[in-house]
């Protein structure tokens, strides 16, 4: 029987997602595939092992543990960044699976978010996540399956340039002007280069074809679930469902009936968003052993900022994701994050105020996976 394990964010994100992935990852490396079902490049999922702190944007967070990454439908593609941390992260033979249809962000439409985000102040990351989304919406296609032929990939990068073109007309003059200055260097040959060249790392691949040869299926998703399309708090959300929709669709279309499947709530032990949008309005809390912060304050997504935890957002944030799995057999997990960060924290005033029942409730107390241990069962 396949075991997969849902791992998602009950907040705004950044609280330790691609950690409890690594961990996970570790109790059966040889038999795991890391799934990504939401999201895309514009993820920063930070893993730490005894020789290298890395931040994942286009691999999933077993890889250095060997592990292969699959891309969804759901999912997006930026193929100079595959391309640039892949070759870092070389020695770990990185690898890939991308389903055919997963879409690919270009230049063009990063710098439309980029000069679009200037306007509205959002709380984008600026990397053309929603806008790729939102061209694809439009029947504007450019898909991994693309990404085999250099005649596609221009005929693609064309209609996409037409689309925005005329997009861009729409726009304050600020925003026209924004826009061409995003894309003054921009190098077409580059770009098509790489689309070619990341071929070394990944091979496309349908999710019911990889399902034989793996036991154990991790679903790293993206954000959290309080910035969900369907779910957050508009404007300030994200073009994903961050709940565990798309991984239960994934699950019950290519994976079958016989599975288990365990879900791993993960929160920081206090509320944390970055960028724009609103936070609860709970206490200030002082920080400690936290110099090594990878979310930093940033010219589109903004200021990182932090309270304490609200028990209501939480309970929010579960009761919004048991509706996508409410009819399925399933185990609850919570992970808190972060403990060595905040010495007041009580994890056991948190849980009398959580209304769901966890199985098991895990603790993390420093950067490394090896480090989580289980608080109670």
């Amino acid at each position: 029987m396949a075991k997969c394990s849902i791992v998602i964010d009950l907040g705004f994100g950044d609280a330790g997602k691609g950690l409890t992935t690594s961990f996970l990852a570790s109790h059966k490396p040889k038999e795991t595939l890391v799934i990504r079902f939401s999201g895309g490049h514009q993820i920063g999922h930070t893993v730490k092992n005894e020789e290298l702190s890395h931040t994942f944007s286009n691999f999933g967070s077993g890889t250095l543990q060997g592990i292969p990454t699959y891309y969804s439908e759901h999912t997006t593609l930026f193929p100079p960044a595959i391309l640039e941390e892949g070759n870092y992260l070389n020695k770990y033979q990185p690898k890939l699976y991308f389903n055919p249809l997963a879409m690919v962000t270009t230049i063009y439409d990063i710098a439309y978010n980029r000069a679009i985000e200037k306007q509205q102040r959002h709380g984008s990351c600026g990397l053309g996540f929603g806008t790729t989304i939102a061209r694809n919406k439009e029947d504007v296609y450019f898909y991994a399956n693309d990404l085999q032929f250099a005649s596609i990939i221009k005929q693609r990068l064309n209609s996409i340039r037409v689309y925005y073109t005329k997009l861009i007309l729409n726009q304050p003059k600020s925003v026209q002007d924004y826009f061409e200055k995003e894309l003054k260097n921009y190098d077409e040959a580059y770009y098509i280069e790489t689309c070619l060249a990341i071929q070394k790392f990944y091979r496309l691949e349908g999710l019911s074809t990889l399902a034989s040869s793996y036991s154990d299926f991790i679903f790293e998703g993206s954000q959290g679930i309080l910035l969900d399309t369907q779910h957050g708090f508009y404007p300030h959300t994200t073009w994903s469902n961050t709940t565990s929709k798309n991984a239960i669709q994934l699950i019950k279309k290519h994976l079958g009936n016989h599975v288990e499947i365990a879900i791993y709530y993960v929160t920081r032990c206090y509320q944390t968003r970055h960028g724009n949008g609103p936070m609860a309005n709970t206490e200030s809390v002082t920080l400690e052993n936290n110099e090594h912060e990878t979310n930093v304050t940033n010219e589109f997504q903004g200021e990182f900022r932090v309270k304490a935890l609200d028990s209501e957002l939480l309970n929010y944030a579960l009761s919004c994701d048991a509706i996508y799995h409410e009819e399925l057999k399933t185990t609850k997990n919570l992970i808190i994050t972060c403990l060595d960060q905040l010495s007041e924290f009580s994890s056991s005033d948190l849980l009398q105020k959580i209304k769901t029942n966890f199985n098991t409730v895990y603790g993390s107390y420093s950067p490394m996976s090896q480090f989580i241990k289980k608080i109670s069962e």
